[in-house]
């Protein structure tokens, strides 16, 4: 009796990519359905949460991201030998230009680019997890997930000759950043993800540079000789558009939290509010400035709110709410505030209970 491994592995290797490119063509209103049910999740159910206590979701939730981080690899072992193959023997042109049908269409390979197009679906779950915990979500978060399962099932649709490259990206990364995630997840192991932490945003933003570089090749191979490339202008353009924005978001945000620094505010201002566990971090022996781990980023001066994975925050813990992001201290202050009742208040309860 074959094992389901045997069993899978032979159905790796009699792959026929028409079934899956014919069902993406005849249902191109499911991720339509599935974004307008997202987005309707990510601003409505905040509020129909908020006077209960958040989900009690930690193993699920590692769990989830042990999956996804196990899937992500399986996808990396397939995807990049062959690509890195292709590439060295026919050139990168090839690579942006080549019908997928010639080299990557069917077979092992061909299963897990259509595996990737459609895990963009159940990768929702991500801000789920994150709304039932009552984390807040922040922009970049939700376009994202958006943009993406759009872009690929639009790339899929079209059968486009540079989906490899960025198959074997998304897969590469997401192996390291859904390990992160796993590891947010503990408090005992957050020290050891914050570490590498940068290093996943810096792997993100050449993600960007080379998904720019590859679709920019292949419009302009495109144009030359239309014939000969087989790209789909509109989607080559959607690409650069998505691809162009998350290189730019991804940089301020990088450089935001990691390199430009700010005057610590007072007590009760972002940066403290921004603060984890670490305490004090670089701001106390920098002169009051404030980087890494202690800064709240901003995204074209707009302070950004804080998302769950704790990419750009310091402690995912500090933030259990939904509530908007502050845009300064005085309003985080008058909030502390309004909490924290006063001397004089806590004194006459004294008296009277004496």
């Amino acid at each position: 009796m074959k094992t389901p491994w045997a069993l899978f592995a032979e159905y790796e290797r009699s792959y026929d990519g028409e079934s899956f490119l014919r069902f993406t063509r005849e249902h191109a209103e499911i991720p339509v359905f599935a974004i307008a049910f997202y987005l309707s999740f990510v601003f409505y159910v905040p509020d129909l949460l908020k006077h209960r206590k958040p989900f009690s979701l930690k193993w699920p939730f590692a769990a989830w991201n042990v999956f996804l981080a196990l899937f992500s690899l399986c996808g990396s072992i397939r995807t990049i030998p062959h690509l890195v193959g292709v590439l060295s023997a026919r050139g990168f042109d090839y690579t942006v230009c080549e019908t997928p049908r010639s080299w990557y269409f069917n077979g092992p390979v061909g299963l897990w680019v259509a595996l990737f197009i459609f895990s963009k679906i159940p990768e929702l779950l991500d801000t789920f997890f994150l709304v039932l915990q009552k984390k807040r979500v922040i922009f970049l978060g939700w376009f994202h997930h958006t943009t993406v399962m759009l872009y690929c099932w639009h790339a899929f649709h079209n059968c486009i000759a540079s989906g490899l490259w960025f198959a074997t990206m998304n897969f590469l990364v997401h192996t390291v950043m859904y390990t992160y995630y796993f590891l947010m997840v503990f408090r005992q192991l957050r020290p050891y993800a914050r570490a590498i932490a940068p290093a996943i945003t810096a792997m993100q933003i050449v993600q960007m540079a080379v998904g720019s570089a590859v679709t920019v090749r292949s419009g302009v191979l495109h144009y030359r000789d239309p014939g000969a490339c087989a790209v789909d202008p509109a989607n080559f353009k959607l690409g650069l558009g998505m691809y162009g924005s998350y290189l730019v978001l991804f940089s301020m945000l990088f450089w935001d939290k990691y390199f430009a620094r700010s005057k610590k505010p007072d007590a009760g201002g972002l940066a403290s509010a921004g603060k984890g566990e670490e305490g004090g971090g670089e701001a106390g022996g920098r002169g009051g400035s404030v980087r890494g781990a202690d800064k709240i980023p901003t995204l074209c001066g707009v302070a950004l709110t804080k998302d769950g994975a704790g990419f750009f925050q310091g402690d995912a813990e500090d933030s259990k709410d939904n509530s908007p992001a502050n845009s300064g201290s005085a309003t985080k202050t008058a909030q502390n505030a309004a909490r924290r009742p006063s001397r004089t208040s806590s004194r006459l309860r004294e008296k009277k209970g004496a």
